[in-house]
């Protein structure tokens, strides 16, 4: 049975071989149609008719398919070797580059699935972490209370995970005033200040890929008669888009999960929590216990990392920084609780009044130092109200939501759009006029690709937004005990379109390799593809076949298809260099 079967696909083989190689080109089978002097059909340079075939130097699409037939040209290795390595393959080799660092391989390969399938999404996550950075450093700017700049590091850094507070049991307050937890913020940082940046291997190969770019470039423009149909110009700026994501994620702070994970768990091990007040014993005033071990109190910790995978939040869950998208509104929140504690701490601490209200204020007399230590001791009822929450009850309260969040998502939205559409729509206008001009097979692969990335980019957020909404709900119980509840139903929706938008991402990713696989392959150099019968119509479309044609538009419209893809990226990276530098210079150690 297997021998059979070997001998089936041996001839199948031998068969689409024999096929291929018999094909005639379209330049013999012009050549024979120039030879019946009576034919019609031919063309000149511009789709017009002739009078004599023997003038002709294309045929109408009806006249190709009768004369060329509807078959591909001849496979050419030496054509598609030289196109494959020098448009496609050394971007295939940077996307390497890119940040991964989930916590599984399969997250790291749907992260290189949405990324490639979906150029618009990952833009869209760059672009929003870097604006959240710096609005994270905006918002703890203005205080003054110890450690505000440390937990605003820390939180912009833990935008790469589902973030997690509790307020009850004192937690969060103690992280935020005891000043036993200093030492908690501090090793949080330091365990994350050596974060994904330059490297020697990402600069050199980021490098190497531009080099061999512009020297392809250059050597296209030159050459720009020969292999017009396979030539992979229009390919090579499609893909553009991945220096500006390969450069940005090495300047937005990044880690990988392993690296996230130990340092919180090292952290929350040496955390305190604030001791309950000991009743009042005659006319002795109520003690304040010594902080204790927050391990010893409670299983929870004040900042930690939700591990729990539900389907609807799956994807806040995976830590590739692709993902950021879905954790924006989640991490937005915990940002504003944390602000607004440090806030409250700090308008308390600028009236000189002591966590333990019954003490008096201690001015410090070493100039560095600007809340003495004792005044950050007090009970758990204490710290909690310290920092605005409530002394008492079992349930969290609702977290804030700033103001700005849809600005600051509407802003990363053209930032993406725009790094989307410049690559791909440079990359369709160097196709369009390539002749024959017109909306053909490659340049509709391209506008599709975008399309498809920039749905899957609105389905996804949307489908983040909802599973946000859910979680809300069920964190703070639905009161519907029916199955068609809001909540049930906004988990619902959310599971199915990011289902839906990444199974799409993945048909988007092998499309669009696959389609520059087939034009370097001459797939796309038949009849129906080399006469843009999508832009022209069966009616007018014909295939430029003879040499003699005047490139100069072709060649205008290559060199102004580099430029406005090229300098938008450069524009991209400018603004988020600008963003972070703007943000660093905010809060310093």
């Amino acid at each position: 049975m297997r021998s059979t079967s070997k001998v089936k696909l041996l001839l199948f083989l031998s068969f689409f071989f024999v096929s291929v190689s018999t094909s005639q080109t379209f330049t013999q089978c012009l050549d024979t149609f120039r030879a019946n002097g009576n034919a019609t059909g031919g063309t000149d340079f511009f789709g017009n008719p002739v009078n004599d075939s023997r003038d002709a130097v294309g045929l109408t699409y009806e006249q190709c398919k009768v004369s060329c037939g509807t078959s591909q040209e001849p496979f050419s290795w030496s054509v598609f070797s030289q196109q494959f390595s020098a448009w496609l393959l050394p971007w295939l080799a940077l996307v390497s580059q890119l940040p991964f660092g989930a916590e599984s391989r399969i997250d790291n390969l749907i992260s290189v699935v949405l990324t490639v399938g979906s150029p618009t999404l990952a833009a869209f996550s760059l672009a929003i972490t870097a604006l959240n950075t710096r609005w994270a450093n905006d918002r703890f700017s203005s205080i003054k209370y110890p450690n505000h700049e440390y937990a605003a590091k820390v939180l912009i850094y833990l935008q790469q995970v589902p973030l997690r507070l509790t307020t009850r049991h004192g937690l969060l307050a103690s992280l935020i005033i005891l000043p036993e937890n200093d030492d908690w913020w501090e090793s949080v940082v330091d365990r994350l200040q050596q974060t994904y940046t330059w490297t020697i291997a990402a600069a050199t190969s980021v490098a190497w890929v531009m080099i061999a770019f512009i020297f392809t470039i250059v050597d296209s423009v030159m050459n720009l008669g020969s292999n017009v149909n396979s030539n992979g110009q229009g390919v090579g700026i499609l893909w553009l888009w991945l220096v500006p994501m390969v450069v940005g994620w090495l300047w937005v702070p990044v880690c990988s999960f392993e690296k996230l994970r130990a340092a919180i768990d090292k952290a929350n091990e040496i955390a305190f929590v604030a001791a309950p007040e000991e009743p009042a014993q005659g006319n002795h005033a109520p003690e304040i216990c010594p902080p204790r071990r927050a391990n010893e109190v409670s299983h929870m910790h004040g900042i930690r990392m939700y591990k729990k995978k539900k389907v609807f939040t799956q994807d806040a869950a995976r830590t590739a920084p692709v993902f950021n998208y879905a954790r924006i509104w989640e991490w937005h929140s915990a940002v504003e609780t944390v602000a607004q504690a440090f806030e409250n701490a700090d308008r308390m601490a600028n009236r000189h009044t002591p966590v333990d209200f019954r003490s008096e204020w201690i001015f410090t007399e070493e100039k560095r130092v600007t809340h003495h230590r004792n005044n950050r001791i007090g009970s758990l009822e204490q710290v909690q109200a310290y920092c605005g929450f409530p002394v008492r009850g079992h349930e969290e309260p609702t977290q804030p939501m700033p103001s700005g969040v849809w600005k600051r998502i509407f802003v990363a939205s053209l930032f993406a759009l725009g790094l989307q559409w410049s690559t791909t729509a440079s990359a369709a206008i160097t196709v369009i006029f390539t002749p024959t001009t017109g909306l053909g097979c490659r340049s509709g692969t391209y506008i599709l690709y975008g399309a498809v990335s920039t749905t899957i980019w609105l389905t996804l957020l949307l489908s983040s937004y909802l599973a946000h909404c859910a979680k809300v709900q069920h964190d703070h119980g639905d009161p519907s005990r029916s199955r068609l509840n809001s909540a049930n139903l906004a988990e619902g929706l959310a599971t199915f379109l990011r289902r839906l938008a990444t199974f799409a991402a993945f048909c988007n990713t092998i499309c669009i390799i696959g389609a520059c696989v087939f034009q370097f392959s001459d797939t796309f150099s038949n009849c129906y593809c080399n006469s843009s019968v999508l832009g022209r119509g069966a009616q007018h479309a014909f295939n430029v076949i003879a040499p003699g044609y005047n490139y100069n538009a072709t060649r205008a419209a290559w060199i102004g298809g580099i430029i406005l893809a090229s300098g938008y990226g450069i524009l991209f990276l400018f603004a988020l260099h600008l963003i972070l530098e703007l943000s660093n210079d905010v809060i310093k150690d």
